[in-house]
């Protein structure tokens, strides 16, 4: 066997999937804009990134670092960052070759910060080292890895990161202080909060992308006219010199293994890997009208280099990335997916983290300014964390998960004394609520699972058929943690079908009805003693030849119209369907993505 076999077999060569380019979609992936506006849609993304290495900082201030190290490990994060989109977006076997943006990833800022303060820097880029390479190392069988990690867990870790924010952020915001506010403070920080908050309800779509942008801005504003940032924080920025190896005072630790505290970090990061699969699913369907389903080569693709990036941030010493989902609002919003303005944001983040002023103009930025934003990441993260646990349907089992595993993490946050006889090499991993909340709810959610089989049957009969087939697909869905949307249509769909196959006496006796599920699709399979199912293709109706024909012929005519009609609005529903024949029975297959 040789090395291009195992290469091969390992990461396989990049291969374009077949897509259709969608209407309001200006340029496609591997379509090439002109410069013009290959350099502004890049500006814009490479704006929207540099205001999230707010985050960077804040980690930096939190681990002690200060001054010049502190610009060089936001300079150091932005390089990483521009490195892994640059990879990300070129077409090659170790990238997606989509216009994916990485950014400091917000699940992982309360693991490294822990490790860092319990066991030094270098303990924690090495806890983020091993996670790149077991990430890269798996990234095949990731996308498998689905039911280990459902929404509703990621939903949990959202909501306990969330709530492990608040402290943090209210004292910023506040100024709190021996009990007394202090009020240049908190109206620094609530026109922060107000201005996002504001952008984000009211401005038009594209405008909205840059919510966060335009409250740090009005922040330093106000910071400045209330004496909280001025000539001596500008002093800062212009001793700097205008261009500059992107290191500064910041020692690079040399990575050390700590295994209780790399395995808080490793299965965030393999969460955090997970979750990139919705990343790039998401721009694959907004960047092709005729999407059924996920490319898996791609979103393999895609982990490998959330992967290269963890090995890079594991080196450098820096926090973990993550891709970012406001990028992915922008190339919605601009019509632009091309993979070669994912390209020159890489390229342009690379060249800012020469230009040391940039660095140091964002370590800057306001105390107040930074607690607004950690209170509306906080909301925001709680908020989406409840989303996605409520996305799925929940039985008696799944609510039980839901509700331990938050209990779980929110008494270790209210009570730390739980963990005081915890053995220190263990206290990471056993005092963590952000590690033993998800803990919980992963390890429930494999228990709960026993006994559930993923295909189920019911005969169905009588003018109740349909009635007791959406009663039937929901009870199930409940039990897999289907989504509510997803069990909603194929109920729909199921309905019409039979409703066609009694309309028109296509069916004889009683028709069975088989579900399977799994973490990316629910097939179900109608198996009857009668006629097959046949569709009328793309065939239009003709609603003029109603009015022009004679009395009979408008009844035959709209019988036939209603028929095609329901074959029409199920091929819609459905992402996929067929039907076939055989002897005296027919069956009818359906195929919803998940």
């Amino acid at each position: 066997m040789t090395f291009r076999t195992i290469l091969n077999a390992a990461f396989p060569p990049f291969s374009e999937a077949r897509r259709t380019k969608p209407r309001e979609m200006l340029f496609s992936v591997a379509e090439k804009p002109g410069i013009g506006t290959t350099f502004t849609v890049s500006l814009q993304h490479t704006l929207i990134v540099l205001t999230m290495v707010v985050y960077t900082v804040i980690i930096g201030k939190e681990i002690g670092l200060t001054d010049a190290a502190l610009r060089g490990f936001v300079a150091l994060e932005i390089v990483v960052m521009g490195l892994t989109t640059l990879l990300q977006s070129l077409p090659t076997r170790f990238g997606s070759g989509h216009l994916i943006v990485h950014t400091p990833s917000v699940i992982s800022m309360a693991a490294f910060i822990a490790v860092a303060n319990s066991f030094g820097i270098g303990a924690a880029a090495g806890g983020i080292l091993l996670s790149g390479v077991v990430v890269i190392f798996f990234s095949g069988l990731l996308p498998r890895f689905r039911s280990l990690f459902p929404v509703e867990v990621i939903g949990i870790l959202l909501v306990l990161l969330g709530l492990t924010l608040v402290e943090g952020g209210v004292q910023r915001f506040t100024g709190l202080h021996e009990g007394s506010f202090d009020t240049p403070t908190l109206l620094t920080a609530s026109v922060t909060l107000g201005v996002i908050i504001a952008f984000s309800v009211w401005s038009p779509g594209r405008l909205r992308v840059f919510a966060v942008l335009a409250g740090v801005i009005a922040g330093m504003i106000v910071a400045y006219l209330s004496g909280l940032f001025g000539a001596s924080q500008m002093a800062v920025v212009s001793s700097e010199p205008a261009f500059a190896f992107p290191l500064g005072n910041y020692q690079i630790p040399a990575p050390t293994l700590i295994i209780a505290a790399a395995l808080p970090q490793l299965l965030i990061e393999v969460i955090s890997a997970v979750d990139s699969i919705g990343t790039a699913v998401t721009i694959d369907k907004i960047d092709d009208a005729r999407w059924t389903r996920p490319d898996m080569q791609m979103v393999g693709r895609t982990i490998t280099a959330h992967g290269a990036g963890l090995v890079l941030n594991g080196l450098t010493g820096t926090p973990p990335l993550g891709t970012s989902s406001a990028n992915l609002g922008l190339v919605a919003v601009t019509g632009v997916a091309s993979r070669i303005v994912g390209t020159a944001t890489g390229i342009m983040l690379v060249v800012l983290a020469f230009l040391p002023q940039v660095s140091a103009f964002i370590t800057t930025i306001p105390r107040p300014v930074i607690g607004a934003l950690i209170v509306y990441t906080a909301g925001y993260l709680m908020v989406v964390g409840m989303e996605l646990i409520l996305s799925r349907l929940l039985n008696s089992r799944r609510q039980f998960m839901v509700g331990l595993g938050i209990t779980v993490g929110v008494s270790l946050m209210v009570m730390p004394e739980l963990a005081t006889g915890v053995p220190g090499h263990l206290k990471p991993i056993l005092g963590s609520a952000l590690i033993m909340g998800v803990v919980t709810a992963a390890v429930l959610n494999q228990i709960f699972r026993i006994g559930i089989s993923q295909t189920a049957r019911i005969e169905l009969s009588g003018y109740s058929a349909a009635h007791d087939a959406a009663e039937f697909l929901e009870d199930r869905g409940a039990a897999w943690g289907a989504r509510r949307d997803v069990i909603s249509r194929a109920g729909i769909t199921v309905g019409e079908v039979l409703e066609v196959l009694h309309n028109e006496h296509m069916v004889e006796g009683t028709v069975n009805l088989q579900a399977t599920f799994d973490e990316y699709r629910l097939m179900l399979l109608l198996d009857y003693r009668g006629k097959a199912f046949k569709f009328a293709g793309d065939q239009t109706l003709d609603l003029a030849a109603f009015l022009e024909g004679d009395e009979d012929e408008d009844d035959l005519a709209l019988d036939a119209a209603m028929s095609q009609m329901s074959g029409a609005l199920i091929q819609n529903l459905a992402d996929k369907v067929s039907s076939s024949s055989q002897k005296e029975r027919a069956g009818l297959r359906m195929e919803f993505s998940h």
